[in-house]
């Protein structure tokens, strides 16, 4: 397979030597030029500007399978539209959702394949978050993306409060009800005095703790005969891309859906704008339904 890396000749750099590393990969073409990339079958853009998804939408068109490695797009209406375009070109198209692909996420997808409930705690101490200027909206965005596309289960209800509600960051509370009776929870906090990130997700005997920032995983479960057991994974995460790399590839040659396709992205967008319309007007009804 030849593979196409359109952006930055340093970063597509970094990015072929995972690539290499596969064995279905024959050929890297690296290039700042959508136009040579008539002679590959897939491609990755590394593009963090608001035009990727032009770029993206372009590639689709050429029936190119497309891996766009950029923070997690959210504008619905794009969102739509190329997702109407993978319908018809029947490509591979997958996204960069780091909390999705990583390898600890990757793991407990595969130890609890549906969450009967999800709780995240996520802090950013307040020097960090002043002296990083980190938007406080991607702190909580991609945390319902995640929980959105491991759920895989259309939402009936979400709500979402501010605090201080005339702030437009230092903390937000999420709640979701999906149309199985799972949950899920999410709470973040940019004045914190701390960085911490918790994932817990439990369903059936098996509980699953993510200690995000270390990178490991805490199961507990019950054995037989009805003992309690516990193990400890512990995972690496500077392998996210290479996973991801491999896990793009595989889609491809398998003809099954990527790590995090077009329909995962735009359910989670969905979800997404229904919460920012809560906290900038709480008097829409928490209640009112989410569902795609």
């Amino acid at each position: 397979m030849k593979v196409g890396l359109l952006g930055q000749k340093q970063r597509a750099a970094a990015w072929e030597k995972h690539l290499r590393l596969l064995a279905a990969v024959s050929e890297v073409v690296i290039t700042s030029k959508i136009s040579d990339l008539e002679s590959v079958d897939a491609c990755i853009i590394l593009d963090d500007t608001p035009q990727n998804l032009n770029k993206l939408e372009e590639t689709v068109r050429l029936k190119l399978h497309t891996f766009l490695v950029a923070q997690l797009p959210t504008e619905l209406s794009r969102l739509k539209k190329v997702y109407a375009l993978v319908q018809e070109s029947e490509v591979q198209v997958q996204f960069s959702h780091w909390p999705t692909i990583s390898p600890s996420s990757q793991w407990m997808k595969q130890q609890l394949p549906r969450p009967e409930s999800i709780q995240i705690y996520k802090e950013l101490s307040h020097l960090s978050f002043s002296e990083n200027k980190v938007r406080f909206t991607h702190l909580w965005r991609d945390e319902v993306a995640w929980v959105v596309k491991w759920m895989d289960m259309g939402i009936h209800k979400i709500e979402a409060n501010r605090t201080p509600s005339g702030s437009d960051r230092t903390a937000i509370q999420i709640y979701i009800k999906f149309e199985n009776g799972s949950s899920a929870s999410i709470y973040c906090l940019s004045a914190g005095s701390e960085e911490l990130h918790k994932r817990v997700a439990a369903g059936g005997d098996i509980l699953l703790n993510c200690d995000v920032l270390q990178q490991s995983v805490f199961k507990a479960y019950t054995g037989r005969p009805g003992e309690l057991m516990s193990e400890i994974q512990k995972f690496d995460a500077t392998k996210a891309a290479e996973l991801s790399a491999a896990l793009f590839i595989k889609a491809i040659k398998l003809n099954k859906e990527s790590a995090f396709t077009s329909y995962d992205a735009l359910q989670a967008a969905m979800a997404i704008d229904k919460i920012e319309k809560m906290i900038q007007n709480p008097s829409i009804s928490s209640s009112s339904s989410a569902s795609s």
